[in-house]
């Protein structure tokens, strides 16, 4: 039997205070394992599967929410973004980011906050590109959050946002193995289950164990938030690890079985009336 990497159970509380405090929590382990390459599934899998769905930014004003540590921030300054905001709700994470931009300036703009509370707040059609990298998932309301970045993209600007497959990223689930420990496949249940879970994270990729909580909405209910938003989907992509990630980091294999993450590319056409 393989030692498992993440246990998850239904969570009995999903908040900004709560989540706040578990990413205050997790922030150094998370920012430890980024600074030492070994958080290989964002840096050779779906973060540069999520750059590449971008396109060319080269100009482009973007925001990032759920920027976190500001890995995917900083990828949007290098790639030619003209002005990059991340946004954050841990300040702890925040400190991290900050103190990149610091060794390495690239002209990023913080903002501690709820994505949906900052977002809103900003002017409006004011961004060419809003990403949001494995944060959406994080968040007690994202449909509130696609709404506002809606409001703040300029007419033809687009939102970019990678999540968990909500197919494979269920409350229920576990990998088969085979006698030699090596993954066969992925056995999910109650994928319409919609209740938030609490992710315990055991890696040894991590300096300690931590928990965080994320939400398990259904691959319709995605799509529903953008329609009903006023957004035209552009894009869907179902990433995978490429051979030459692979020979790097034989853990990326798994990504060749089934669907572990996924890639949302929406457009904003004003032309649209988003329906009450």
């Amino acid at each position: 039997m393989t030692k498992k990497q993440q246990t998850r159970r239904p969570a009995e509380r999903f908040d900004l205070q709560s989540i706040r405090r578990e990413w205050d929590i997790a922030s150094e382990a998370y920012a430890d394992a980024q600074d030492r390459g070994a958080d290989y599934y964002r840096f050779n899998y779906f973060g540069p599967a999520m750059a590449e769905a971008c396109g060319d930014v080269n100009g482009l004003k973007v925001l990032d929410i759920g920027c976190g540590t500001g890995y995917f921030s900083r990828l949007m300054a290098k790639n030619g973004a003209s002005a990059v905001t991340g946004v954050d709700l841990s300040p702890n994470q925040l400190t991290h980011a900050r103190e990149y931009e610091v060794k390495e300036r690239l002209g990023i703009n913080y903002i501690e906050g709820d994505a949906a509370s900052v977002t809103e707040n900003l002017p409006e059609a004011s961004f060419d590109l809003v990403t949001a990298c494995v944060s959406l998932v994080d968040m007690p309301d994202p449909a509130r959050v696609i709404r506002a970045a809606h409001r703040v993209l300029k007419h033809g600007g687009r939102l970019v946002f990678t999540n968990t497959h909500p197919v494979t990223d269920t409350v229920s689930r576990e990998w088969i193995h085979d006698a030699d420990g090596n993954r066969l496949g992925l056995w999910i249940s109650d994928y319409f289950d919609e209740s938030p879970f609490n992710l315990n994270w055991m890696s040894d990729r991590y300096k300690y164990p931590f928990q965080t909580t994320g939400n398990s909405y259904t691959l319709q209910t995605w799509m529903r938030w953008l329609i009903n938003a006023g957004f035209i989907l552009q894009d869907f992509v179902e990433p995978v690890a490429t051979d030459q990630a692979i020979a790097q980091h034989p853990g990326l294999q798994d990504t060749r079985l089934v669907p572990l993450f996924l890639i949302i590319v929406a457009r904003k056409d004003e032309r649209l009336i988003p329906p009450p």
